[in-house]
Order: C-alpha cells, then sequence, then structure tokens
C-alpha cells in the first residue's frame, strides 16, 4: 500500500485511510464545480487551494500493506515513484523536491532515505486549478493513487461604498469636488472558503486610470495622495482589505473607470507593466459639475447619400440658461484624434441640441468610433469645463464603387463595395437601381462591406449608374432593403456611382507550361496562356506567381518583379517569362511534374490575381492555373562498369534520366545516343537494354569482343542524337539539341599486360640499374627493350567515381584523382624475394597535370634483383600485383598474380 500525506500528525491517520481506499476511483476529482448541482455539496477531502504566489509542501511516505497509515510506520528507504497523471507547464506550476530543489515530474523515482519520507514543494505562479499530485508503485502501475489535488487561485478584488458592494448596474453620480470613500477587499473565488476576505493578502496593488478618470485622485483614508515621486499611484492591501478616497479635480462624464492591478507578470509589447490580478472599478461612476449641463448624446449622419458622414447632431440635458458652448471638438471613424469644429453651429429653440453640419471626416473601414466634445462655460459658477460623450453611427448604406466582371456564358458578375458592413440576410431580389431602374441581382458572396452579385450577362454595362434601391415590394424584394449590418436605414438619397471595369481575364491550360531551354536539366522558364489577347495594361492588373521546388525540395515562389520582365505573343494569347534558376536555386534534374514532392508539398502550379482597384482599394481575385511539362528530359547521371580482363565480356553502361522515359512506345536505335571516345563521336550498338520498370534508368551491355584498351572509358562523353524519333518523356517531349553533352563517370578500367620470360642475358644488362625494380613512363607500346624484361604494363583510365552531391550534380576534382600500386615478388615456394610501391596523382606531371585528358600508360619493371640487391637464380616467380585507384569518395581495388621466369639461356 502507498500513501501521499500533507500533513504527519496520528489525527489525521483515519482520513488519510480513506484517500487511499478511495483515490483508484476518483481521478477527474473537480475542487472547483462541485458545488453546481447541490449548494450545499463540500469539495473532495483531496482538495487543497492556496493563493497564486505561494508555496505548499507535501510529504510522501509508504507504509507495508499490514501496517497503519501512520508516519512512524514509514518504511526508509524505500523506492517509489511520483505520480502526477496531467504534467504542467513550469512557467504556471513547478514541483521540487524540498531537500535539493530538483524538478519533479511524473513518474520521478524517489527514495525515503533515513527519515522514511519525501518532502515536495508545489510553487504555483499563475492561476491552475485541479493539479493532481499521487504515487505509484512502477511505470506498468495500473493502480496508482491520486492523493491530493492541488487549485492556484488568483485573489478577486471587490469593491464598496458605504457597504454596498459595486457591481456593473451601479450608477454613481457625484458632484466634482466630492470626496468619495471605497473599501476594497481580496475575494476568494471559489472553494469552501469561496467569497471570503483572502485574510494573508499582502499586497501592493497599482491604479490605472482611462479617458476622463485620468483626472480622478486617489488618496489614503487620512487624506494623503497615493501618488509616489515616480508617477505610480499605489494601494497596499493588508490582511486582504484596504480603503481610499476618490476626488474628482473636473467632471468625469466619460463613462471611463480605473483599475487596481497586482502581481507582476511583465511588460506587454508596448512596455505596459502587465497584472495576472487587474480588477476594473466596475458601474458608471461620473463627477459632474452642479452648475453645468450634461452632454447626452451625439450622432452623426450623412446627408448627401454618399456614405460617408457630413453632419453631426448634439443633446444636452440639464441647466443651459446660464451657459455658453463655445466649441466643439470631434473624432470619427476612431477616437484617437480631435478635430475642432470650424463651421457654424445650428441651435433648435430649447438650447438643448447643437447641429454641426459640414464636418469633415473618411470614410470609415471597419466598424466607426468617435466622440464628441463641448467646451462649455457657466455664468454662475465661473467656471468652465469639456463634456466628451460617445458619436452615434447613424450612417446608411451607400455604394463606393462598383466593378464589372464579364463572365464566358450567361452570366455576369458584379463586385460592389459598400461604405460599410451589410445585413448578410439579404441574398437575393431587387437589391439594386441600374440607371434608374431596379434590376434583379443575386449575392453570392458577402464578405463585409464588399459583395459579389450574379446578374444576367448584358443587363449591366460598363459605365451605367447604379444604387441601392429603397422601395420594394415583398414580391420584388422577398428579403426586404439592403441595409447595413448594424441596422441604419437606407437612406433613399444614397448616391449613384458609375460602373468600372474589372479587368479580369480568363487564363488558358493548354498554354500553361515550364520550359528547359538550354536543357540542362533545370526549369528556367514559364508561359501563362489567356482565353482572349491581353495587352500591357492589363497586365499591370495581374499578378503571376508560380511554384517549382529548389534544391532542398522546398517549395519556392517564383514572382516577376516587374511587368517588363513579361513577354507578351504577338496574338496576345501566351505570356512568357524567362527566369534565373540560381536566383531561385531551382531544383536540377528536375524536368516533370508530379503530383507532390518528397516532402509531400505540391508544386508545379500557377496562381493568376486579378488586382482590382476600387475607391482607391484594390480588390484580388485569385485563380488556381494548372501548369503542364514542356521540358524535354535530360541525362542525370551515367556510370560505367568497364570490363578490365575478357575482351568478350561486354561493358556495362547505365544511364538515369531526369524523368520517366516512354520506352514501351518507341524504338531505341543506336542513333539515340553518341559517345565521344578518342576524340570523336561515334555510335554503339545500343540493342542489348534493359529498362527499369518505371522508365528513368536504361542499362547496356556494349562492345562486348572489342579491344579492352579501346573502349570507352569514364571522362568520356555521351550526348543525345535522334531529336525526332529518339528518345521522349510520358508527356511526349523529345529531347533537345541544346541539351550539352555529359561526363561518362564510373569505375576505372586498369588493364595489365605483362612479359612473362627473361634470361640471365637480360639481368645482366641491367645489372647497372641499382634499384630492383624501376617505373617508366610509356606512350603507346613498350619498346623492344622494355618486352625482354619482367614488369607490368598498366593501361589506368582513371575514374570519374565521386558520387552525386545533394544538389544532383559531380564535379571532378582532380586533385583528389590518383592511384597507389604494391608490387610483390615470392619464388614459387612462397619466399619472399622483392617489393616496390609508389603512388601518383591526376595532377602529376607524369600526365602531364590531368591523367583525364592524358592518360598514358605505367611500366613497372623487375630488375631480377631481391630487395637488398642480390641477382635472382633461375626459376619461377610470383608476381602480385595491387593497384588501389581512389577519388573522393569511394576507392577501387585490383589485384592481379602473374608468373614470370628466369631462364638460363636467351629465348
Amino acid at each position: 500500500m502507498q500513501l501521499f500525506k500533507s500533513h504527519i500528525s496520528a489525527m489525521w491517520a483515519l482520513l488519510l485511510l480513506l484517500i487511499c481506499l478511495t483515490a483508484a476511483f476518483a481521478e477527474n476529482v473537480d475542487c472547483v464545480n462541485y458545488n453546481k448541482n447541490d449548494p450545499k455539496a463540500t469539495p473532495d477531502v483531496r482538495c487543497k487551494y492556496a493563493r497564486i504566489w505561494s508555496t505548499r509542501t507535501a510529504v510522501l511516505y509508504v507504509v507495508d500493506p499490514d501496517s497503519a497509515i501512520m508516519r512512524k510506520n514509514a518504511i526508509p528507504y524505500k523506492d517509489f515513484l511520483v505520480y502526477i497523471p496531467k504534467e504542467v507547464s513550469t512557467d504556471t506550476l513547478t514541483v521540487t523536491k524540498a531537500s535539493d530543489s530538483t524538478q519533479i515530474k511524473n513518474l520521478t523515482p524517489v527514495n525515503s532515505g533515513a527519515d522514511s519520507v519525501v518532502e515536495v514543494n508545489i510553487y504555483g505562479h499563475y492561476a491552475y486549478e485541479n493539479f493532481q499530485l499521487g504515487t505509484a508503485v512502477s511505470e506498468s502501475d495500473i493502480d496508482p493513487i491520486v492523493s491530493l489535488v492541488y487549485n492556484f487561485y488568483a485573489p478577486e478584488l471587490e469593491y464598496s461604498i458605504d457597504g454596498k458592494v459595486i457591481t456593473d448596474v451601479s450608477k454613481l453620480d457625484y458632484k466634482v469636488g466630492d470626496t468619495v470613500k471605497v473599501d476594497v477587499r481580496a475575494v476568494i473565488p471559489y472553494g469552501p472558503q469561496a467569497d471570503r476576505t483572502d485574510s494573508t493578502l499582502e499586497r501592493t496593488f497599482f491604479f490605472s486610470a482611462f479617458g476622463d478618470s485620468k483626472s480622478l485622485k486617489f488618496l489614503s483614508p487620512s487624506g494623503s495622495d497615493l501618488t509616489l515621486s515616480d508617477g505610480s499611484v499605489r494601494l497596499k492591501i493588508e490582511n486582504g482589505k484596504s480603503s481610499f478616497l476618490v476626488v474628482a479635480t473636473k467632471a468625469v462624464t466619460d463613462g471611463s473607470t480605473f483599475t487596481l492591478g497586482g502581481f507582476d507578470d511583465g511588460k506587454d509589447s508596448s512596455g505596459k507593466t502587465k497584472f495576472l490580478v487587474d480588477e476594473k472599478f466596475p458601474g458608471e461612476l461620473q463627477f459632474k459639475n452642479p452648475d453645468m449641463p450634461s452632454l447626452d448624446g451625439a450622432a452623426i449622419y450623412d446627408t448627401d447619400g454618399d456614405g460617408i458622414g457630413d453632419s453631426i447632431a448634439t443633446w444636452f440635458s440639464g441647466n443651459m440658461d446660464s451657459v455658453s458652448v463655445d466649441s466643439f471638438y470631434y473624432s470619427w471613424p476612431d477616437d484617437e484624434s480631435f478635430k475642432k469644429y470650424s463651421g457654424d453651429v445650428k441651435e433648435n429653440k430649447n438650447g438643448d441640441i447643437f447641429g454641426l453640419p459640414d464636418v469633415s471626416v473618411k470614410l470609415q473601414k471597419d466598424s466607426a468610433t468617435g466622440a464628441v466634445k463641448a467646451y462649455v462655460c457657466s455664468t454662475l459658477g465661473n467656471r468652465c469645463d469639456t463634456l466628451k460623450t460617445d458619436l452615434k453611427d447613424s450612417i446608411g448604406a451607400a455604394i463606393q464603387s462598383a466593378s464589372l466582371i464579364k463572365g464566358n456564358g450567361k452570366t455576369d458578375t458584379l463586385v460592389v463595395r459598400f461604405n460599410k458592413d451589410m445585413d448578410e440576410s439579404w441574398t437575393s431580389g431587387r437589391g439594386l437601381v441600374l440607371n434608374g431602374e431596379a434590376i434583379d441581382v443575386n449575392a453570392v458572396k458577402k464578405d463585409g462591406n464588399v459583395w459579389t452579385f450574379v446578374v444576367k450577362t448584358g443587363v449591366v454595362e460598363v459605365g451605367d449608374m447604379i444604387k441601392i434601391e429603397t422601395v420594394c415590394g415583398k414580391d420584388k424584394c422577398p428579403d426586404g432593403i439592403l441595409t447595413s449590418a448594424d441596422g441604419v436605414p437606407t437612406s433613399k438619397n444614397n448616391k449613384e456611382v458609375p460602373v468600372d471595369n474589372a479587368g479580369r481575364v480568363y487564363a488558358d491550360n493548354e498554354n500553361n507550361g515550364f520550359y528547359d531551354r538550354d536543357g540542362d536539366g533545370r526549369m528556367d522558364s514559364v508561359s501563362l496562356g489567356f482565353s482572349t489577347p491581353i495587352t500591357e495594361d492589363d497586365l499591370k492588373n495581374l499578378e503571376l506567381k508560380f511554384y517549382w521546388l529548389d534544391k532542398d525540395g522546398d517549395v519556392v515562389e517564383i514572382v516577376p518583379t516587374s511587368i517588363y520582365d513579361l513577354v507578351i505573343s504577338d496574338d496576345g494569347l501566351v505570356v512568357g517569362y524567362a527566369l534565373d534558376p540560381d536566383k531561385y536555386n531551382i531544383k536540377p534534374m528536375l524536368t516533370s511534374i508530379d503530383s507532390v514532392s518528397s516532402k509531400g508539398k505540391e508544386y508545379g502550379y500557377a496562381k493568376l490575381i486579378n488586382k482590382v482597384t476600387i475607391d482607391g482599394e484594390k480588390t484580388e481575385e485569385e485563380t488556381l492555373c494548372g501548369m503542364h511539362d514542356y521540358m524535354p528530359p535530360v541525362i542525370s547521371t551515367t556510370f560505367l562498369n568497364p570490363e578490365s580482363f575478357q575482351e568478350m565480356e561486354p561493358d556495362r553502361f547505365t544511364v538515369t534520366f531526369s524523368e520517366p522515359i516512354d520506352y514501351k512506345n518507341f524504338n531505341l536505335t543506336d542513333d539515340c545516343l553518341a559517345f565521344y571516345v578518342d576524340g570523336e563521336w561515334v555510335h554503339y550498338d545500343l540493342s542489348d537494354a534493359q529498362w527499369s520498370n518505371d522508365g528513368r534508368t536504361v542499362t547496356f551491355m556494349m562492345e562486348a569482343g572489342a579491344d579492352l584498351t579501346s573502349r570507352m572509358n569514364p571522362a568520356d562523353s555521351v550526348r543525345f542524337d535522334n531529336f525526332t524519333s529518339g528518345l521522349k518523356d510520358l508527356e511526349g517531349n523529345n529531347v533537345a539539341e541544346v541539351t550539352p553533352p555529359v561526363m561518362v563517370k564510373g569505375d576505372p578500367r586498369v588493364v595489365m599486360k605483362t612479359t612473362s620470360m627473361a634470361d640471365l642475358n637480360r639481368m645482366e644488362e641491367l645489372s647497372e640499374r641499382a634499384k630492383p625494380f624501376t617505373l617508366d613512363h610509356v606512350e603507346s607500346e613498350l619498346s623492344e627493350e622494355q618486352k625482354a624484361s619482367l614488369g607490368v604494363l598498366m593501361d589506368v583510365s582513371f575514374a570519374t567515381i565521386m558520387k552525386n552531391g545533394s544538389d544532383g550534380v559531380s564535379k571532378v576534382d582532380i586533385d583528389k584523382i590518383g592511384l597507389k600500386w604494391e608490387l610483390y615478388v615470392y619464388t614459387n615456394l612462397g619466399a619472399y624475394v622483392g617489393h616496390a610501391s609508389g603512388k601518383i596523382d591526376c595532377d602529376d606531371p607524369f600526365f602531364d597535370g590531368n591523367c583525364l585528358e592524358n592518360p598514358d600508360k605505367l611500366y613497372v619493371r623487375w630488375n631480377m634483383r631481391s630487395d637488398n640487391g642480390r641477382k635472382v637464380g633461375v626459376g619461377i616467380y610470383l608476381a602480385k600485383f595491387n593497384i588501389r585507384v581512389y577519388g573522393a569518395e569511394e576507392d577501387f581495388k585490383v589485384e592481379r598474380v602473374f608468373r614470370w621466369g628466369v631462364s638460363a639461356t636467351k629465348h
């Protein structure tokens, strides 16, 4: 049996036994909403409550199954696990061992040690509910125990005046100069102590005021200013309670208020301090001048029907007899800046309504907000004040612009921009008036203040005048009148506007394509077709985007930077763009369009964006365009496995293409490929060919029976040579004549020839040679003198044996190519005679600096002497020759054994 305890006195034993027995069945403990259905319900006994920024300590220990659950029965040095079924970010809660502050996570192993217990600290930085904590015997324990459930709360602040709690519906009216005492207390938000004062709270809170409330002064109950030298206004809450005085030095009538914030939580993006507890003073708090009127309201109207506010009306109440309204200020469509009204103010007979005609405001873009300020002076109290009220939106709907998009069928499209968001309950009917006549329209797209209507083809033409219909019966307008979303009625004198040409064009799929103009295997140009001819002016209202892959396999967006980078065909139906593959890091050896890339990303498509300017604002219509693969296949890699021993054996030559070849639907002829060997282009028999199932790779068996030294070798070249009936891809694209030749890569061909017999006379001729072995350079064939000696002639075609890089391109680095050779000579009984070795790099002077361009032969001669310089005797000798041809990443090794004979007489 296991037990988690938060206290260790014996009086808790019976309670903890109950916890232990019921823990496995109560993992979904709710310590917050436990009394939702029964107000008298009590929380689970495992629920613990604490305020944020506090630490609670719990004790873990384990007892034997037969022992009473008491601290004195705890087992020392016992291994067990801490059970935390739902781990929380360490920014919110931190669980650590009390002994060394190490962090504890779910199933962290612990040991009870000599004290038989493990103390755990839980610290709550942020509010968090129902954090479960318990124990488990093992990671596979099917019955772990949840023993305690912690809840860290942020206290709430409650304001009261004269013993009455202030709520959102409280109306608090005072006079300027009145002093109001406000009591505040910290309230526990939930749990068995809910709504009680959090009497342990001792913390400083900060005042923040807004709007007119910035003129409020906050004082201590004794009248001391709570403002400190740094400008902050602070209130100390002790034992969960505090009080302060509020005094208004001027009128507060704008509905603004203040907040108290505590528990600093850093800065926001503007540098302002954030608080975990930030309680707004509720209710409607006003301080009025007794001899001043109230500015009760204001509204803005559109009198000329253009959808833009041009007139404001204001309403006053209270004492107006001895008051003069000297000036007005207004803000619209936002309340961030005020403009002084400079026109003639209109006043009604009662002197309580003032009109401000011909105000100058901008067209609202989103939900508009505004306010009006009035500077008023009273002759009774000889004082002046600024009154403020919100500005109500009373502007009806009006069309700002209309653009016609000609269709290619039975309907045209009309894009209408209104002055404000419209009521989306309207769908169809005679909602618009065209040239004085109501027309039927159907709203197919409703996007705030931009709506798209469908009309019959030919009903609307560019240059027609259009407005909103305001007189229409239910039979013709079942959805009523087109009205703004805020419910302001549409004015009968809403203005008509001309219908513009949206300039939309339609793409034509057949002429949409990707191209590889230079045949290097990289996409370098695109085209987009149109159903009707377009002009340079049309391009100014279009944006073209193309999507391909970069060398990392990621989708890259290709956007022409200027219309002058585009080329329009003579008939105006095709637009072409030649791009720089390096600028966009275009993927090499990609000449086809698959549905998705190797990374699962779509590519090989285009976007056509029609740009329409409506009332100075651009709207965009985006069309996805399918694209065709008009790129010819290219050779991406080659590899030659040459034969170095038997002339009757063929070479194995593999060609991999950038995309699948349609090999089943064409005849592979010898002229499909040409090979550059020994300074001239030749054709080989290609009849013995084996294709891979996907058509990307073909392997040829070539040159069987041909002399090994005359065959094609690595560093030779291959190219396409039939551009009409030769190789083509699955899209029908023939290989291109502009495709450059490709270097043949592969293993080296190492052909070795030897002279197997020499006599003692030849040994005498070589007696002056001090070294047992000699290395000679042979341009073509051995001399007669060399043929009379024992040795090995190596004809090595150094290989381009480097692997392809990640970008699909492999370049030969001659600095990293060369060969190492070793020659061992033994008697026919296996006794060691002599050894020689050497190394030659590709850029060695032996090859005039480049072994691939000057592949001369190498002759290693044995001077019939042992390592110590002594002459050998007549007999049979075994020569073991090892060659390792090396490159950047792979080596190629050849080992040959020759039988050499030394005779007594000359042959």
